[in-house]
C-alpha cells in the first residue's frame, strides 16, 4: 500500500502527489523610488529613528471602538 494514502490518517495530512502551488511566484513586491534630499543632524535623527526626513512617519494610531 502507498504510504502517501494510508487509510487512516485524516483527510487534512494526506500527502499530494503533486503540488498545486509549483510554478507559481512566492511573492512580489512593490518599492516606490525614494528621493532623499536632506539628512537629520545626528541627535535628531535617533530621535525619530531615522536620518532622512522622507521616511519620517510618525505611528499616530489609536484604538478603534
Amino acid at each position: 500500500m502507498n504510504q502517501y494514502y494510508h487509510s487512516e490518517e485524516p483527510s487534512c495530512c494526506i500527502r499530494q502527489e503533486s503540488d498545486a502551488l509549483a510554478g507559481l511566484a512566492v511573492a512580489m513586491g512593490y518599492v516606490p523610488w525614494q528621493f532623499l534630499h536632506t539628512l537629520y543632524e545626528p541627535d535628531k535623527a535617533l530621535q525619530v529613528g531615522t536620518i532622512f526626513p522622507e521616511l519620517n512617519k510618525p505611528f499616530e494610531g489609536r484604538r478603534i471602538k
